[in-house]
């Protein structure tokens, strides 16, 4: 059941698959080639890359959704239960975080050698996880269409804050704090991950479950 409803997801976005694959690995390329590679970015880029296209991926699978709700609402009268229909699409938006990892760091070890920390990409996952774990109950209350001005905006301001903050002071002081505390830092993201997805995960399954077959 859990792999029917993961495919039901990528049947979604089956239209844009092929262009969102080659963003993942053409996006890398891109910021890699305008980063000043003397300046220490840390895990910005990957963070700028994988919340841009995350969003991008959600936003069309709840459109597609909404175009066709005939599919949904089969599955809410169908026996499997609400929280495996829930949990399944905070399991594709992780499952593409690894995704945009795996091409982020294919391609940084091919231009510049380098591969960002653990503890880096368990940061940059807890911004990411922030932001989905805000959206996906929002828009299981709300709907897409009436979100997806603030999904547009959200993606184009964090292009800009992430340069800013990239460059910014506060980064290079919190960037050395953590890389001497990696080990407590690797922790405190897994522990904040867990911890948040777990509230984001029960809010959605409250809103979810008023939903009724119609």
């Amino acid at each position: 059941m859990i792999r029917a409803l993961f495919m039901k997801d990528i049947r979604l976005i089956r239209k844009n698959f092929a262009v969102m694959a080659v963003m993942i690995i053409g996006m890398p390329i891109f910021l890699f080639w305008r980063v000043d590679t003397k300046m220490d970015a840390g895990g910005a880029p990957l963070l700028l890359m994988s919340s841009i296209l995350g969003l991008i991926l959600f936003g069309n699978i709840c459109t597609e959704e909404e175009k066709c709700p005939g599919g949904e609402i089969a599955l809410l009268c169908a026996p499997c239960s609400r929280k495996m229909l829930v949990a399944v699409r905070y399991l594709v938006m992780s499952l593409f975080f690894l995704l945009c990892a795996a091409g982020y760091e294919a391609v940084g070890l091919v231009m510049s050698g380098k591969i960002l920390y653990i503890w880096q990409i368990m940061q940059v996952f807890s911004v990411y996880l922030l932001l989905m774990g805000i959206f996906i109950p929002v828009v299981y209350k709300v709907g897409v269409i009436k979100v997806q001005y603030l999904l547009s905006g959200t993606v184009v301001i964090l292009g800009f804050a992430s340069s800013m903050f990239a460059s910014s002071s506060l980064f290079t002081s919190m960037t050395e704090f953590l890389r001497q505390n990696q080990n407590i830092a690797v922790v405190g993201f897994g522990v904040f991950c867990i911890a948040f997805t777990s509230l984001s995960f029960w809010i959605s399954m409250k809103i979810y479950e008023k939903k009724e077959c119609i």
